[in-house]
């Protein structure tokens, strides 16, 4: 009974290893993808004037904008002072050639 315990057990763990492996080189492959990418992070000011001077209409002139110069919307994240909101962090990101030495700091 031990043995087919320990035959299961060890048939199991071989199993997962490859499947860990598989996922390893799948990530690996995503990050060398995302390896020829730029990103590019603006702040949207709303602030006092930009409230009254549709905000939501600015934002969506600027994320077509971007669209145009071949960026693509990635995240946007809202900043508050004081409880008041201020403006957001918009980030853009887009497609360069890999190897092009455009990636800083890598």
């Amino acid at each position: 009974m031990r043995f087919i315990y320990l035959t299961t057990l060890t048939f199991g763990l071989l199993c997962s290893n490859v499947f860990a492996q598989e996922a390893v080189d799948t990530a690996r492959a995503a990050e060398s993808a995302a390896a020829c990418e730029e990103a590019i992070t603006v702040f949207h000011d709303i602030s006092g004037f930009g409230r009254r001077d549709r905000a939501a209409e600015k934002m969506t002139e600027r994320h077509n904008e971007m669209a145009l110069s071949g960026w693509r919307f990635a995240s946007l994240e809202a900043y508050n002072e004081n409880g008041d909101l201020e403006g957001f962090f918009i980030s853009y990101t887009r497609n360069v050639p890999c190897g092009s030495g455009r990636i800083a700091n890598r």
